[in-house]
């Protein structure tokens, strides 16, 4: 019984340091020179150097998606002069005047190789075949490296079911030519991209452990309106969200707006962007957006509340903000796979059933707790079941505790009346 006391002091204990507001700092370096790759839970867990890749393959079996590194100064064009078979007499005389392609900055998966796609089975750099389902390319590409040299390009070919790719690529007088199998098949379970030094010639592997993360702050290609409200792609510095990380943005609303259920969230690439924040000519500094407040489930579940406070520029590329953890529920969730109660509906306005996935060999109690660890509610279980009367309550998240058989036994409930 002590065992189970200290288990839930050290829960409502984290539970209350961790709603707490935490201010933190992620510095992308002088120039905005790195990716930080940063979790809502723990931190800062990676800084990896921009410029050591120039192509991406997103590691989906399934996917044609290739990505280039519109961030780090690497531009490129399909080649307008002909298709792969002009690999030989390739003629860039004319590159100043042909229009590069970028990376979506919505869709992972939407690369800037894809820009041209017409819709299955065409992928923009070749076109999926039905029978052996490999992507066979069809264009030839032409990349512009950072520091001004450009390479010739083409992506033979994907085999799907191997998830390997095949592609060649020289200098534009054919000089330096490789050919390059690349597997991808032991990154598509724990990376997004497997990355490609075409300076190197080599595979990188730069990102962390996909769930280890929730969002990076980095470099890269957006749609940009003028003061005559025209478009163009403009790099920006911004932040950017990991698949299955959802956000909602509410502007205008004061810093203690705390109502994370009054908007979907939204999962998508740039949710939170670049727009948090412009260059003040008057003031010649970067100013934050105020009365502006994101609120994001991160890959564990858990819901934080999330505003920009500052940003340095490319001095440091630091940018200051403010978290908040409201509902944690990946906390909660590891101990309930083994110690199930159940509780329907969920959420609920007020009317629930309860239900213990156990034997209950005597009336046992369910207590309630809010997040201050307060006891708010008590009802007694017989049978394995129990209606729960909870309309009294106010709106929000609340733990159901109970103890079994010698067993601990917990279960999230939100309210919403």
């Amino acid at each position: 019984m002590k065992n189970i006391y200290s288990f839930l002091f050290i829960l409502f204990m984290s539970i209350q340091l961790q709603a707490d507001p935490v201010r933190d700092t992620v510095s992308m370096g002088a120039g905005y020179a790195n990716d930080v790759f940063y979790s809502l839970d723990s931190g800062i867990v990676k800084i990896e150097t921009r410029a050591n890749w120039e192509i991406a393959f997103y590691t989906n079996r399934w996917s044609a998606g290739i990505q280039m590194n519109d961030g780090g100064g690497v531009k490129l064009f399909t080649y307008p002069l002909g298709d792969k078979n002009a690999w030989n007499n390739v003629d860039v005389s004319q590159i100043d005047e042909w229009t590069p392609m970028v990376n979506s900055d919505t869709v992972w998966e939407d690369g800037a190789f894809n820009r041209h796609a017409l819709g299955h089975p065409d992928y923009g750099w070749g076109v999926y075949n039905t029978i052996n389902h490999s992507v066979n390319g069809d264009s030839l590409f032409i990349v512009k490296l950072a520091n001004g040299s450009l390479k010739k390009l083409f992506i033979e070919s994907k085999n799907s079911v191997t998830n390997t790719y095949f592609f060649k690529y020289a200098d534009i007088d054919g000089s330096n030519e490789k050919s390059e199998v690349l597997d991808i098949t032991p990154y598509m379970d724990n990376r997004m991209f497997l990355y490609y030094s075409l300076s190197l010639g080599m595979a990188i592997d730069r990102e962390p452990d996909i769930n280890s993360w929730d969002l990076v702050f980095s470099r890269y290609s957006a749609i940009v309106y003028d003061n005559n409200n025209q478009p163009s792609d403009y790099v920006v510095v911004g932040i950017a969200s990991n698949n299955g990380v959802g956000v909602a943005k509410h502007h205008p609303v004061e810093v203690g707006f705390a109502d994370w259920m009054a908007k979907p969230f939204e999962e998508y690439r740039t949710p939170i962007g670049h727009e948090w924040k412009e260059f003040s000519m008057s003031q010649f500094a970067w100013t934050v957006e105020d009365s502006l407040v994101y609120f994001i489930k991160n890959r564990n579940g858990n819901i934080y509340k999330f505003f920009p406070e500052f940003f340095s520029g490319q001095a440091t590329g630091s940018t200051a903000f403010v978290k908040e953890l409201l509902s944690f529920s990946g906390l909660l969730d590891s101990h309930q796979r083994d110690n199930a109660l159940v509780v329907s509906p969920n959420p609920t306005s007020g009317l629930l059933r309860l239900g213990v996935n156990d034997d209950v060999v005597s009336t046992a109690e369910v207590v309630f707790y809010d997040l201050a660890g307060k006891r708010v509610h008590s009802a007694l279980v017989n049978d394995r079941f129990a209606s729960v009367d909870l309309r009294h309550l106010h709106d929000g998240l609340y733990i159901a505790e109970m103890r079994i058989n010698g067993r601990l036994l917990l279960a999230k409930v939100m309210l919403q009346h």
